[in-house]
């Protein structure tokens, strides 16, 4: 009798769907929840860089008087309501190739090329961080940057 009972028990496949799917729900779901967080994390990437085109269109569209870096900072920051200490605008002059200042360039007789570059760091916190468990995507300091040629 006993016998008999453990052998109808193992050849019983009623409920292994159940425990299958059991298994692997958890999995399923920590794969999803990375693709989500890792997606989430590109397009923060793609934020940022459009928060320092902010700066370069806004320099384009005044460039017949180049705006100071406060004035490209302000505009960035009401774009996109990122705090300045985070942005960070430089201007430089070339001269035969390399850095240099504009008195020495036409001092020398070179011509020269102003250049203004924006750049805009943002942290990205992931949305699923649970540490050892869920913390697929590390916390990270995305950054943007656009250079220009002005004349």
């Amino acid at each position: 009798m006993i016998a008999q009972t453990l052998r109808k028990l193992a050849t019983n496949r009623r409920g292994t769907a159940t425990i299958e799917l059991a298994v692997a729900t958890p999995l399923l779901l920590m794969m999803s929840l990375a693709g989500i967080d890792g997606a989430l994390g590109y397009v923060h990437r793609l934020q940022v860089q459009q928060y320092a085109q902010i700066g370069a269109d806004y320099v384009m569209s005044r460039m017949e008087e180049v705006p100071s870096n406060v004035e490209i900072k302000a505009r960035v920051n009401e774009g996109s309501g990122v705090d300045m200490s985070k942005i960070k605008v430089d201007r430089w002059i070339e001269c035969n190739g390399s850095k240099n200042s504009l008195a020495a360039c036409v001092n020398a007789g070179f011509s020269y090329t102003q250049y203004v570059s924006v750049e805009v760091s943002q942290d990205y916190d992931p949305v699923f961080s649970i540490e050892k468990y869920a913390d697929f995507v590390k916390k990270h300091t995305s950054t943007g940057r656009v250079t220009l040629q002005i004349p």
